[in-house]
């Protein structure tokens, strides 16, 4: 295997002299990571409840794929801390939140794209204090491979983004590792992600069929709502077309 991982094994006592090795249990960590407050009434001046739907949603299709157990959290509970001390483990990772491509600490041009974390219930978005950069998660996630990363924000899937990098995913469209990064280019509605992730997800999880072609068939059924002519719906993604999606 590519990484070493989480392995659940017994011993048990045989009824002979010699001892029996139980089957080891093989454990694919996955966690879905929520922004909410930043989309409350008190930061949007209107109520978005897309954000509960797009997680429950990822945490559902995620089990369904295999990946178990789910960590990650909604709401207040999602901060950098918590998310950088439990990504190494995980083969996939979900991520709800406001992202874009900022630049780098060394300045421009250098980008150190980023999402932020969750405000808490008081508060709002602030970068200064919410952002959790694609070089933090890098040096969390040190080498570990990724099966299945989905930046559900703003930006994070433009050619500008350093965020897949962060995930040891190479920005190629041809890779044969089995990983697959998926994000949006520009600024995109809430109401749009979750019509497009319910299309993917379930197109995904329908048979026999790769995560290429599940964004093949979410991109191409229409209907999504843009913010103007200069951000159009598109999402994009690198990976491996032959990839199904499944942890290992």
């Amino acid at each position: 295997m590519k990484r070493a991982q989480v392995l659940l094994v017994s011993f048990l006592l045989a009824v002979t002299s010699l001892g029996a090795l139980a089957p080891s249990v093989m454990a694919y960590d996955a966690a879905a990571w929520t922004n909410s407050d930043s989309f409350t009434t008190r930061c949007l001046g209107f109520s978005d409840s897309y954000p509960s739907q797009l997680n429950s949603l990822a945490r559902t299709q995620l089990a369904a794929l295999g990946y178990s157990p789910i960590g990650g959290a909604i709401g207040p509970s999602f901060t950098r801390t918590a998310f950088l001390n439990a990504v190494w483990p995980d083969w996939a990772v979900y991520v709800h939140s406001h992202g874009d491509n900022y630049w780098a600490a060394s300045g421009r041009p250098n980008i150190d794209s980023a999402f932020l974390q969750d405000p808490g219930s008081t508060s709002c978005s602030s970068f200064s204090r919410d952002v959790v950069r694609s070089s933090a998660v890098k040096a969390a996630a040190w080498t570990a491979p990724y099966n299945l990363i989905v930046m559900s924000t703003c930006y994070l899937g433009s050619s500008s983004s350093t965020m897949p990098g962060a995930f040891n995913v190479e920005k190629v469209k041809n890779s044969t590792e089995n990983e697959f990064y998926l994000g949006y280019v520009y600024s995109t509605y809430d109401s749009s992600m979750l019509r497009f992730e319910k299309a993917f997800w379930s197109y995904l999880s329908g048979g026999s069929r790769t995560v290429s072609q599940a964004f093949a068939y979410a991109s191409g059924i229409g209907g999504y709502s843009a913010p103007d002519a200069s951000d159009p719906f598109q999402a994009n993604w690198w990976g491996n077309p032959n990839y199904n999606g499944r942890p290992g």
